[in-house]
């Protein structure tokens, strides 16, 4: 009875992701696509480098509190990312290389 009741959605849910890109995906300027060492590499690029732009605060043991992260640390790893990706010779698929 449960299964009935969730398959159109799941069905709903599949279709609704099938046949759409990833969002901004990278690739070369002559199509080939990205490889996992370049993208691995860029996102501990990114978030080293805003670990060090934006230090979290430490973590306070006496009152059991976890470390805090800076609210900009996550834009300038995104950013930092991006950075990397072009210097390595990635653009986004879906603009026009420059010319």
């Amino acid at each position: 009875m449960r299964v009935a009741r969730i398959l159109p959605f799941a069905a709903l849910a599949l279709v609704a992701c099938a046949g759409q890109p990833p969002a901004e995906p990278w690739q070369r300027p002559d199509g080939t696509p990205t490889t996992a060492t370049d993208t691995s590499y860029c996102r501990q690029e990114g978030r080293r480098q805003a670990n060090i732009l934006y230090p979290g605060a430490p973590p306070n043991d006496a009152r059991g509190l976890p470390r805090t992260t800076d609210a900009r640390n996550f834009p300038a790893e995104v950013r930092f990312y991006e950075q990397c990706m072009t210097r390595l010779g990635y653009v986004r698929a879906n603009t026009a290389p420059a010319r």
